[in-house]
């Protein structure tokens, strides 16, 4: 490795890499373009919520809310500063600093990362437990402090509580 270089992390080429044909799919089809990224990000986030679920059923876990951090399939680095509260039915969670949020925002990309970030929770969530309900109440990439955000399990649901 080259003495002047330096290693860049996994989450900036993912958002750079997300960027870019984000970039590309809106600049030639405009508002449907959009709309086709949103969609690829929900059926991949659909995707990992049930990866994360069949993930909890191997170790013979319902997909309860109590079992969907404990399985959840990213690795969280140092490079992401977060609380995490957990209560009856309710995960609160504020993000204070994320590497893709960076990326996008030293990048000038924050409408090309909201593309991403608007939809991917929500589906992760719904994939994990249809159930389970996420609530973005404030966003890094629109100038706030944190990411803030909450899933609950909605009530009447089979796995709530």
């Amino acid at each position: 490795m080259s003495d002047t270089l330096r290693p860049v992390s996994i989450y900036t080429l993912f958002a750079q890499l997300f960027s870019s044909v984000a970039r590309e799919v809106t600049a030639d089809f405009g508002a449907a373009g959009a709309a086709a990224v949103r969609r690829g990000v929900r059926k991949y986030g659909e995707a990992r919520g049930r990866h994360i679920a069949q993930n909890a059923a191997l170790d013979g876990r319902p997909n309860t809310i109590e079992n969907y951090l404990p399985y959840y399939d990213m690795e969280r680095s140092g490079l992401f500063v977060y609380a995490t509260a957990m209560s009856d039915n309710l995960i609160d969670q504020e993000f204070y600093k994320c590497p893709f949020a960076e990326a996008w925002i030293k990048d000038g990309d924050q409408s090309l990362g909201k593309l991403y970030c608007d939809e991917i929770d929500r589906a992760i969530a719904a994939g994990f437990n249809p159930g389970l309900k996420h609530e973005e109440i404030t966003h890094l990439l629109d100038g706030a402090p944190s990411c803030h955000m909450t899933f609950q399990m909605k009530k009447g649901d089979k796995n709530a509580k």
